[in-house]
């Protein structure tokens, strides 16, 4: 035999070694999930058995943009508990939730939050409690009652120019407009403001040049499914033969980033005294070195800043004005509080304060009423259960399971 022969009869042999391993790992992990699906801790928790045996079930469902309305069934099909996942717990029932979430429980984050990690961890997803604390010491100063006055002069400015630009289109005889793209266009200004400096002018051009919205969208459901998945799974995602859904998230991902560091940059070389984010994180030091915060944290919680207010409040501008166009009661009496606490006719370049707003009884009401039936995030906030297990209103919850509490479902023993 030739030495070419004895290379190609080598390399045949160890290309079949390998996908005998292959078979052989993917064998064992389907063992392993059937024997802990049946003999888990938490097998006596009823739920679909797809979610017993695999993690990609419910990231499925993340994926169909589903998860909500299914888990809100099984709720309604088997109770407060239902099991999501092979070590994954949802729970329906008001109690559960100053029990898991509550001051010094023991409950911690679990692994679902490492896939929202943008360049670094940030205060909503840095699941070491001791590294939380060190951000949250060095952010706080940010959300002051002081800066938070210094911030408003900058969302009345984005409020004001969305409002010309609203009331031009009616002249225009544009009678209607999609609202959701333009409560879009301003939260995305204001925050984009209060985080880079500067608005992203969606509202002054009436147009997304570079997708933004559409690549936060689509980075937001990648890292919800992406989350749900066992640790193990996620990166071989991204080489999903039959979904490009997983490629695309990666993508959209990275442009994030992209456009995150353009933004900072941009806001780092310019001059002047602006009090905004940008310019407490700045100057914001360590709380252990005293030094001044690396760039990646900086850019990380900026980033942060824009997926996390931009999306929430163009939500719920959207469910509130749904909510009060669908009363004409309700529209009748929240105009009568305005015209009460706001006589006369305002002028052009009126915007209310947030103290003034914060006095209007009937309207934060309903503000309210909407974020609690129509919460921006109906996922659940994942934990992972300390050593030793945890009651729960009255079930025992073993050690490292991920239990989260379903916001979006009102209990049968009570409203959440």
């Amino acid at each position: 035999m030739s030495v070419w022969e004895q290379f190609e009869q080598q390399r045949w042999m160890d290309g079949a070694t390998a996908v005998h391993g292959l078979i052989s790992l993917a064998v064992l992990a389907v063992i392993y999930q059937l024997v802990n699906s049946y003999y888990s801790p938490i097998s006596h928790f009823p739920g679909p058995t797809w979610a017993k045996l695999s993690s990609y079930w419910l990231a499925y469902q993340c994926r169909r943009t589903r998860r909500s309305e299914v888990v809100m069934e099984l709720h309604r099909k088997y109770g407060d508990f239902v099991r999501i996942g092979p070590n994954h717990v949802s729970i329906n029932n008001p109690g559960a939730i100053p029990q898991i979430y509550g001051h010094r429980t023991g409950f911690t984050k679990g692994p679902f939050y490492d896939a929202f990690v943008q360049v670094t961890p940030v205060v909503f997803n840095v699941r070491s409690v001791e590294e939380h604390v060190r951000k949250r010491k060095y952010i706080n100063a940010s959300f002051s009652s002081r800066a938070l006055l210094d911030f408003e002069p900058y969302m009345d400015r984005e409020i004001l120019g969305w409002k010309r630009k609203l009331f031009g289109m009616l002249q225009e005889n544009k009678a209607n407009l999609d609202f959701v793209v333009w409560t879009n266009f301003l939260a995305f200004d204001v925050v984009a403001s209060f985080a880079f400096g500067s608005p992203f002018g969606f509202v002054e051009t009436g147009k997304d040049p570079d997708g933004l919205i559409q690549i936060i969208d689509a980075r937001g459901e990648f890292m919800n499914a992406t989350g749900s998945l066992s640790p193990i799974l996620r990166p071989l995602m991204r080489y999903h033969p039959f979904d490009s859904f997983w490629r695309q998230g990666y993508k959209a991902r990275a442009g994030l980033e992209s456009i995150g560091r353009e933004a900072y940059q941009r806001r780092k070389s310019s001059t002047g005294n602006r009090k905004d984010l940008m310019s407490y994180l700045l100057a914001a030091t360590d709380p252990s070195t005293k030094k001044s915060i690396d760039e990646d944290e900086i850019i990380a919680e900026s980033i942060s800043f824009i997926v996390g207010g931009s999306d929430t409040t163009s939500s719920t501008m959207t469910n509130f004005i749904d909510f009060v166009s669908r009363d004409t009661k309700l529209q009748f009496l929240l105009q009568q509080e305005l015209d009460s606490f706001f006589p006369g006719e305002p002028a052009e370049d009126w915007v209310p304060s947030e103290r003034e707003t914060s006095r209007l009884p009937l309207m934060v009401a309903t503000l309210r009423e909407v974020m609690r039936v129509r919460p921006t995030s109906a996922t659940g906030l994942e934990r992972i259960t300390p050593m030793g297990g945890k009651n729960v209103v009255g079930q025992f919850i073993p050690s490292k399971v991920r239990p989260i509490h379903w916001h979006k479902m009102k209990s049968r023993s009570a409203v959440c």
